[in-house]
């Protein structure tokens, strides 16, 4: 019986030293909680006031001569952007920025304020067949054209008519075609300097001639127009962007400017000559040849873009004099099998992204750096 008493004696001390500890635990948790949880308040109620002050320094700092909203300088993904109910502030300081919405049956994207080339659609604008700019819409065109984009309508195949809105200073169509005229001025990092050709329409059609008084024509610009059979190129053109022609897969013929002696064009391919070297600007997507070795000896260069999706090639013979291939020259080729430089050397430079989508690519020129 002694034995009995002393243990349950035990028991109760133990079970009484149990109880203040979990008591002590639950009073920790609870007010632990109850700490955190006011931390947390206060960021929250603090982090805006000093969001506000940032934004305020700023904007004393910042520049009057923007007509529009400054962009961001953070690339946006094609197609990831929504299409906002209001416009959208995306620096400190700024003013609101340009935005997109849809009519509601979704056959009309409506353009307000200023936009890079790959927000003019998104994934919900596929029924669309008109875009209409309206009177303070512009187009964020990059200093240097030459930069490798993706189609600016690329998410609205179906678009055949371009608006642009009565009073707008900086844009006008012609024939299906976008232009930004010279002087449009965004801010000191976007400003138009010369008549730059934006974008065409998907579904043009036929023949084209790019209209006089054009001197730029924007990255990327006709890439998806796949009805367009032959291009005619005006003789105030200057400069053309990357891929501006590629995957024009009805396309057998870009002809040069008329009495122009820096852009040729042999057998329907572009060529642009300066300083006794030429640089492969543009092989129309739509020949149908399986093999291509007739490029000048003097091409050394070969521009990102150039053969872009033009799937009926298999083999491509390269002069001897080849230097450079850029970004996505041979893009989406998906019958090539061989690209050598005829005398079989390594080169100075090879992008890495030179021949994307290009499964059977069993044989290809090397840079001096590859193994």
């Amino acid at each position: 019986m002694i034995i009995c008493k002393k243990r349950r004696r035990r028991s109760r001390a133990f079970h009484a030293r149990q109880n203040k500890i979990m008591k002590t635990k639950n009073s920790f948790k609870k007010y632990g909680l109850r700490k955190i949880g006011h931390c947390l308040i206060a960021c929250l109620f603090f982090l805006p006031i000093l969001g506000g002050c940032g934004a305020a320094s700023n904007e004393t700092t910042a520049s009057g001569t923007a007509s529009q909203a400054n962009i961001s300088q953070k690339n946006i993904k094609p197609g990831n952007s929504p299409i906002p109910d209001e416009a959208t502030d995306i620096s400190p300081g700024s003013k609101k920025r340009g935005k997109i919405s849809l009519s509601k049956d979704k056959k009309t994207i409506f353009v307000q304020g200023w936009l890079e080339t790959h927000e003019l659609t998104n994934r919900k604008t596929a029924k669309a067949t008109k875009i209409v700019f309206r009177k303070d819409a512009g187009i964020l065109v990059d200093g240097d054209i030459l930069d490798f984009c993706l189609p600016p309508l690329q998410y609205a195949p179906l678009v055949k008519e371009i608006k642009v809105e009565e009073g707008n200073p900086f844009l006008y169509e012609k024939d299906g075609m976008l232009i930004q005229r010279a002087g449009a001025d965004f801010d000191f990092e976007y400003t138009t300097d010369r008549e730059t050709l934006i974008l065409c329409v998907p579904c043009k059609k036929g023949k084209i001639r790019i209209p006089e008084g054009v001197q730029d024509i924007y990255s990327s610009a006709f890439w998806g127009c796949s009805d367009i059979t032959s291009v005619f190129l005006p003789s105030s053109l200057n400069n053309i962007g990357n891929a501006a022609f590629g995957g024009m897969k009805s396309c057998k013929n870009i002809h040069p400017p008329k009495n122009s002696k820096e852009y040729i064009s042999i057998n329907g391919v572009l060529y642009y000559y300066s300083n006794s070297n030429s640089v492969l600007i543009a092989y129309p997507a739509g020949k149908t040849d399986k093999i291509f070795n007739n490029a000048p000896k003097n091409t050394d260069f070969i521009s990102a873009g150039a053969f872009l999706e033009a799937t009926h090639l298999q083999e491509v013979y390269l002069p001897s004099g080849m230097e450079k291939i850029d970004d996505g020259a041979f893009g989406g080729c998906k019958n090539l099998r061989k690209v050598i430089v005829k005398n079989k050397k390594k080169i100075n430079e090879v992008s890495a992204q030179a021949f994307w989508g290009c499964p059977k690519l069993k044989e290809r020129v090397k840079d001096k750096y590859e193994r």
